[in-house]
């Protein structure tokens, strides 16, 4: 089945001395549900710094896997307490990247719903920063534009 939704991602990277950046971006997306997964699916944007880029999540009950493709491309699993490893291809280069998450909390249904992520980022297996990832998914109520 799917689903037209609204989806909002709040990121947060703190670095280690303790300055905060926040990015907070909401668009149009698809949501497909499967028998033991969710498929989230949206096209990043300018805010984000990867237009051109499209995002799909696959969610699981204790793993999510992000996988972008597009101009900047990136396969990436959240799984708590496991290092995961990947090449994260951009237009400018391409970087080692890891990630251990410390929290991977999924509370997502047919409606619609959240998953929180909080995880230590790594670039060349040296810490860049903490992270955490709050994507928010609402079904799209159609009906309301026509009033």
């Amino acid at each position: 089945m799917r689903k037209d939704v609204l989806v909002s991602v709040l990121g947060t990277q703190r670095n280690d001395v303790g300055e905060t950046d926040t990015i907070h971006l909401v668009t149009e997306g698809k949501m497909f549900i499967k028998p033991n997964s969710y498929y989230i699916v949206y096209n990043e944007s300018e805010i984000s710094g990867m237009e051109g880029t499209t995002t799909s999540l696959k969610i699981e009950t204790n793993r999510v896997t992000l996988n972008r493709m597009g101009r900047s491309e990136l396969k990436q699993t959240f799984e708590e307490g496991v290092l995961n490893e990947s090449i994260y291809v951009t237009p400018y280069g391409s970087m080692h990247m890891g990630v251990i998450p410390s929290k991977v909390q999924v509370d997502l249904g047919d409606r619609g719903g959240s998953i929180n992520l909080e995880y230590e980022l790594q670039f060349d297996q040296r810490k860049l920063s903490d992270n955490s990832l709050l994507i928010t998914v609402k079904e799209e109520n159609r009906f309301s534009e026509l009033r």
